[in-house]
């Protein structure tokens, strides 16, 4: 019994492991509000908790808040700002509610007290106790649901990734092939690497070629992936292609076309093709061609039978040949590639009421590099949440029954500057991502693909005018200083030309509550030409 003048403690406190281990062995029924410690328990649901141990509970209701940080069975709700409602019978869950209804949590707490009072008297209930780290019904239809979006969001991720992926690498083949034209290369394979020479002595200057360059490697599957990004993988290079590729070293060849072949405007991939396969232009090739004098045969043995060996590779697609060069000979085309998106940098959703417009749209001015996206919603939870406008221009035209005047600020924050965050994180909103992987998920929920940022011409206007002020301001106090350095005309002595200039000044009136020069005691400047409507 709490001593007199003593407050009686509504809801425990359960921090640890070992704290809540104790508290699973209290009898009665336990209505525990599960928290993170970034958000705090819901203290909005006190007085009505409060209204019913009195009027219903008594001893039988055991009324406690659990920190999820600390506890390893209630793990799955950490970083969650929805209140969460479990409610515990022998140490068993029973029920399971999210959000703040009270009337629905009065409903729910006035039905488990009967089951409970039931049970105590050895009356049969309708309960069905779980293990507390089992997912009730209700959570495992939104644990399903979240992986759903979870997943869709990633399927879309990954497509937007492709298609910008494919976009770039077409523009760059594009770039290649029209500055590098007249280059082409050959692939000879490790079982060739030493005969080729021989072959191609007398046809190069024939086919009107250039061995430009030479290169010696042993590649990589990664490499050969990434050469057929325009191709059939499996077609080009078959396993026991590959497999000679991948184990020994090959030598690529960076072939131009001779002045006169330039001269005759030759294309390099047909002669290339020419050159290789002969009139054919294409694998196999002609029976004397290049490729078919480049084949190693093994003959049969016991264990094997007799097997050919290609010894050349040429890629056929104007996109293979420009991923090739750009491949394995970069100084060609360095000069020509895009270079890769900066990766989305990490960020989080921030969330604000409405009625803080006034203090959030200055910040988002200022740092509006960092403020990726932004909108008003409905609601500050991502699942359910449904866009009202995406301008606060917008969202004022709305006509009044179209509008709840609760709405929620949302806006997607980079962290690259830690200076952005804390500047919203100091103006307390009632929701910020706890991490950068949340705040992915939860701003692809609010932001969609396909979510169309539109330009703040109300905060940009209410902002700048705000700067423009400021700037003003600091102007007139420079503009104070300079006058305050001149001396009064009275202490002034002529010039050269014995003769006084005088500037002109523009007195500025003091805001209220300010001393004018005169009242602070400082020497009085001489008093400007009174203006017309004075006169």
């Amino acid at each position: 019994m709490a001593k007199k003048g003593q407050a009686v403690q509504l809801q425990l406190e359960i921090n640890n492991d070992d704290e809540w281990d104790k508290f699973l062995q209290k009898s009665g029924l336990i209505v525990v509000d599960i928290y993170s410690e970034w958000c705090g328990p819901c203290l909005g649901m006190q007085a009505n908790l409060k209204k019913i141990k009195l009027e219903l509970g008594g001893d039988v209701l055991v009324l406690a808040v659990a920190k999820s940080d600390g506890i390893t069975q209630l793990a799955r709700f950490r970083n969650k700002s929805e209140p969460t409602w479990m409610f515990i019978s022998k140490g068993k869950m029973v029920n399971l509610m999210f959000g703040a209804d009270a009337p629905k949590l009065t409903r729910i707490i006035t039905e488990e007290l009967k089951k409970e009072q039931s049970a105590i008297k050895g009356e049969a209930t309708d309960r069905v106790p779980m293990d507390i780290t089992e997912m009730a019904e209700e959570e495992r239809v939104r644990y399903d649901a979240a992986e759903s979006i979870e997943r869709e969001i990633r399927e879309k991720e990954e497509a937007k990734r492709a298609k910008e992926l494919l976009e770039r690498r077409t523009k760059e083949c594009e770039n290649i092939l029209n500055n590098v034209p007249n280059f082409g290369t050959v692939l000879i394979f490790p079982s060739a690497k030493d005969k080729y020479k021989e072959v191609l002595h007398d046809i190069l200057d024939e086919a009107g070629l250039i061995i430009h360059q030479t290169e010696k490697l042993t590649l990589k599957e990664e490499t050969l992936q990434e050469l057929c990004y325009f191709a059939n993988y499996d077609e080009e290079f078959p396993e026991s292609c590959r497999e000679e590729l991948l184990n020994d070293e090959s030598c690529l060849l960076l072939l131009k076309l001779s002045q006169h072949a330039i001269d005759q405007e030759e294309e390099i991939d047909d002669t290339i093709f020419a050159m290789i396969y002969g009139k054919m232009k294409r694998p196999p090739g002609d029976h004397e061609c290049v490729a078919q004098l480049l084949v190693t045969v093994e003959e049969a043995t016991d264990d094997q039978p007799r097997k050919e060996r290609v010894g050349v590779w040429v890629p056929m697609k104007p996109q293979l040949r420009a991923t090739a060069l750009k491949l394995f000979f970069p100084k060609v085309t360095k000069e020509f590639l895009i270079p890769e998106p900066e990766p989305e940098p990490d960020h989080v959703a921030i969330i604000f009421p409405i009625n803080k417009k006034d203090e959030i749209l200055p910040v988002v001015h200022q740092y509006q590099q960092e403020v990726m996206k932004r909108g008003f919603f409905t609601s500050e939870n991502p699942d359910d949440a449904q866009l009202v406008a995406k301008t606060l221009k917008e969202l004022e035209k709305l006509d009044a029954s179209h509008r709840t005047y609760s709405e929620r600020m949302v806006m997607q924050v980079s962290k690259k500057r830690s200076e952005a965050i804390l500047a919203f994180a100091s103006l307390d909103p009632i929701y910020m991502s706890p991490n950068p992987k949340e705040g992915k998920m939860e701003c692809a929920k609010f932001f969609p693909e396909g979510y169309e940022e539109v330009e703040e011409e109300d905060t940009d206007e209410e902002a700048q005018e705000e700067g423009k002020e400021e700037a003003e301001g600091e102007k007139e106090e420079d503009k104070q200083t300079e006058d305050s350095a001149v001396p009064n005309e009275e202490e002034q002595q002529p010039g050269e030309g014995g003769s006084v200039v005088e500037s002109e000044t523009t007195e500025e009136v003091p805001p209220e509550g300010d001393l004018l020069p005169s009242e602070a005691g400082a020497p009085e400047s001489p008093p400007p030409p009174a203006p017309e409507e004075a006169q």
